[in-house]
């Protein structure tokens, strides 16, 4: 069984990973706590004093309004999480290790898990991303976060190691998770409360359950198949639907959600740039991988039946 470092393993979406990968893989979960990543010298003493195949970073900091606040500053700790810690590691599995113990080649199998937020999203360059599609060079458009994740990917492929990028996007899943709430469970707690705002009939995004992921990840991390792929919903979404889908199958309301525009909330001076035309492509990856991944609303189908 493949012996996999999982950094990150306390978040959302690493914590469910490891919860349902378990029983397939050889799991070392990490956290902060344990492993700086952002140390190279923290990173690379892990690395000697302990023996695994494959590297899983999950670890980020994923709050797109917060991480703008540090936009241009390369000190700043969304910069040093988000880029140099994959960049660490990305050396650190390359240069720093013995031959991986369950693969003939040389130096461990990094996977970087990354987001369609590395896109602008705009008229000009929409989405869905197909996998091959090229990053853009510069940050005009692309939020603080999008970028450093947009960074982190780079600086993985021009170090030589062997590598996948995963990119997901708007994770939820039925489970309770105590530290934050997913992408679904927020809506519902906010039209529980009353609360809920006009939602966005003018973006185009493609989410994730969860529990939908790991099937895929275990293949990758098993084989170590090197390339970029995208798991999310096989289509796309916009927000309007599925708050509305997702209210119907979970409330058992209808006709209850205002609209709202995407491009008039941007308008207003501070907005954090974000991809409105953005969402992801599978077709690639479905085929290398021989799966077919669920739409959104079977997601949600899956994501209502946990409630």
């Amino acid at each position: 069984m493949k012996k996999i470092l999982v950094i990150g393993a306390s978040g959302l979406v690493g914590s469910r990973f490891v919860e349902l990968a378990k029983s397939k893989l050889s799991i070392i979960p990490v956290d902060e706590n344990i492993l700086d990543i952002t140390n190279k010298e923290s990173v690379d003493k892990f690395f000697k004093e302990n023996e695994f195949d494959s590297v899983l970073n999950f670890a980020a900091i994923t709050n797109v309004d917060g991480a703008e606040k540090e936009r241009g500053d390369e000190n700043g700790f969304t910069w040093k999480l988000n880029v140099i810690g994959p960049k660490n590691l990305a050396e650190a599995c390359k240069v720093n290790n013995k031959q991986s113990l369950a693969s003939k080649s040389p130096g461990k199998f990094l996977v970087q898990i990354s987001t369609d937020f590395v896109f602008r999203g705009t008229e000009n360059e929409a989405g869905p991303y197909a996998e091959d599609t090229t990053l853009p060079e510069d940050n005009n458009g692309i939020g603080w976060y999008g970028w450093t994740k947009n960074r982190a990917e780079a600086r993985i492929r021009e170090s030589g190691v062997r590598n996948a990028v995963v990119r997901i996007a708007y994770p939820f899943y039925g489970s309770k998770f105590e530290q934050k709430l997913d992408f679904a469970k927020n809506y519902l707690k906010v039209f529980d409360n009353g609360k809920l705002f006009p939602i966005f009939t003018d973006q185009t995004f493609t989410p994730l359950n969860i529990d939908d992921f790991v099937e895929s990840m275990v293949k990758i991390l098993n084989e170590e198949i090197e390339g970029t792929f995208h798991i999310v919903s096989s289509d796309t979404a916009t927000p309007f639907d599925f708050v509305e889908y997702l209210l119907n199958k979970t409330r058992n309301v209808s006709g209850v959600v205002q609209k709202g525009s995407m491009i008039e909330f941007l308008k207003t001076v501070g907005r954090t740039p974000r991809p409105r035309l953005g969402g992801l492509k599978t077709e690639i990856t479905e085929k290398r991988l021989g799966m077919k991944f669920k739409t959104w609303r079977e997601m949600v189908d899956d994501f209502a039946n946990k409630q």
